[in-house]
């Protein structure tokens, strides 16, 4: 059998987690794309990516749309946790020098399910 990058993918940036929450297959996918960016690899769409979960045997529940048991590992989940919340950035290197040129933020962003807006405090518990 012919190892393909997605089975690199999920050797390198899934591991067994039985007793945790898993993961959606939106986040399976956005670290897949961390991944693809970091190993220079052209990441495939996301019907062939659901397909290829499947083909490589990881469980999917509530049709399709969780990857129970487990959890993300190694350097793509820290690219993937740092991008998927903070707007991003772009390196260009004009005339040899290196500037970080951000890009314009949406004018609006929605919270994280659980956390509070941006400059929105949560309030502190009674005493």
């Amino acid at each position: 059998m012919t190892k393909t990058p997605l089975d690199d993918f999920l050797h390198e940036c899934l591991a067994p987690d039985p007793d945790g929450d898993g993961l959606g297959v939106e986040e399976v996918y956005g670290l897949y794309l961390s991944w693809c960016g970091l190993e220079r690899f052209a990441p495939v769409g996301g019907r062939a990516f659901r397909a290829g979960l499947r083909a490589a045997d990881v469980r999917l529940e509530h049709h399709g749309s969780t990857c129970p048991g487990v959890r993300m590992t190694g350097p793509a989940a820290c690219d993937y946790l740092i991008h998927r919340e903070l707007p991003l950035a772009v390196l260009e290197a004009p005339a040899g020098a290196l500037q970080l040129i951000p890009h314009t933020a949406p004018e609006h962003v929605a919270p994280l399910p659980g956390r509070p807006a941006a400059g929105v405090r949560a309030a502190a518990p009674a005493a």
